[in-house]
């Protein structure tokens, strides 16, 4: 069994210089292999490694042997975690807001050819996240020569998200085949069974982490033991067993929210408009937009979903109830989801087990996500 984090940002080079400008400066690349050990996964995507300044810590890591350049095209630590290289990229079409997509490569010749696409397409490649100025299907076809693989990152958030922004896969895709999506923190496999846009696609999770306590709030599980740049090809193929991840309700964006009322929009899916002024501006829910998507024309297997939430969520687990979790079971997600209630109070104490025992049942928030907020824990 292997856990992959598939969407892990960089805060900043070695040199403390900004990469994803928006993410914590602690997420450095010689952070994230022992932040992935702790949290009990086996491999990390770090969708910054082919920026400029990612690149640089990337071979700068492989001179010092911090990291070692494994043959299955991954980034090996001492640990025994490994990194794979990639990059997200921010595309715009006329009319629409902008999106974004990840690219994966294998081993250090792969980061460089895809560093060198970076480069030549944007305007700042020492930054995450660029506005790329190529066609979305160019740049998946550069990717692809590279033989790296192409994902539509968090496809249902409104800010970013390809659905989110009202386009569809065949707006920038001659053929969506060999292509994955990602949930990304917004959607699980309760939402997308109402998709028909995504029949083709592997379905995967991805933190999208900022920060360190952010990584492994979404994971995937595949049977086997292939690890290295097979996990990505697996994903893209669909062979998800499980996919780890926040139940949707809890989303910044789950359901339709008026900006100008300043709440949720109430009422079964899909809600649309505000029902008191249908003029007022309103952020789409993620159920709500997929609910009025076309539903699926065909049958396929979907992965099994699995509720979390990142353990700071959780009442009492600062970081001295964690390190008791980690030392206890090996691993945070181990402890998320493996000990029995007893185990658990006996390391944690009753009221923190219960907490974790409540979340595994995927109870939902006391008060649903939307509008850029979080759902709230509790009830």
């Amino acid at each position: 069994m292997i856990l992959a984090d598939t969407h892990i940002h960089l805060g900043a080079s070695r040199l403390g210089e900004p990469v994803k400008v928006s993410a914590s400066r602690n997420l450095t690349l010689t952070a994230i292999p022992g932040l992935l050990h702790r949290y009990g996964a086996d491999v990390g995507a770090v969708v910054d490694l082919a920026t400029s300044r990612g690149l640089g810590d990337l071979e700068a890591a492989l001179a010092a042997g911090e990291l070692r350049e494994a043959e299955d095209g991954a980034f090996a630590a001492a640990d025994g975690t490994e990194v794979l290289g990639a990059l997200e990229a921010e595309f715009r079409l006329p009319g629409k807001g902008p999106f974004h997509l990840l690219a994966y490569v294998a081993g250090l010749g792969g980061v460089r050819e895809l560093a060198r696409l970076y480069r030549e397409a944007v305007k700042n490649a020492s930054l995450s996240t660029q506005r790329v100025h190529l066609e979305p299907d160019a740049f998946r076809q550069a990717v692809e020569r590279l033989g790296g693989l192409v994902v539509v990152a968090h496809a249902f958030t409104p800010h970013r998200g390809l659905f989110g922004v009202g386009l569809g896969l065949d707006d920038i895709f001659r053929d969506v085949r060999g292509v994955g999506l990602e949930l990304g923190l917004s959607a699980d496999v309760e939402i997308v069974r109402h998709v028909g846009a995504i029949d083709d696609l592997g379905l995967m999770g991805g933190s999208d982490a900022h920060g360190p306590e952010t990584i492994g709030r979404e994971l995937n599980r595949l049977q086997g033991d292939d690890r290295g740049f097979a996990v990505m090809r697996r994903l893209v193929a669909g062979e998800a067993e499980v996919i780890y991840g926040m139940n949707p309700a809890f989303g910044k964006y789950h359901r339709t929210y008026c900006l100008a009322c300043d709440r949720v929009v109430e009422g079964a899916p899909p809600q649309l408009r505000c029902p008191r002024d249908p003029a007022h501006r309103v952020v789409t829910g993620v159920l709500d937009r997929a609910m009025a998507m076309t539903p699926p024309g065909k049958p396929r297997r979907y992965p099994r979903y699995v509720y979390q939430l990142p353990l700071g969520l959780l009442p009492g687990f600062g970081p001295a109830a964690t390190r008791k979790l980690v030392e206890a079971f090996g691993g945070i997600h181990q402890g998320l989801h493996e000990p029995g209630a007893a185990e658990l109070a006996l390391a944690v104490g009753a009221d923190r087990a219960a907490a974790i025992l409540a979340m595994r049942r995927g109870e939902p928030p006391a008060a649903v996500g939307g509008g850029g907020r979080w759902g709230k824990v509790g009830g």
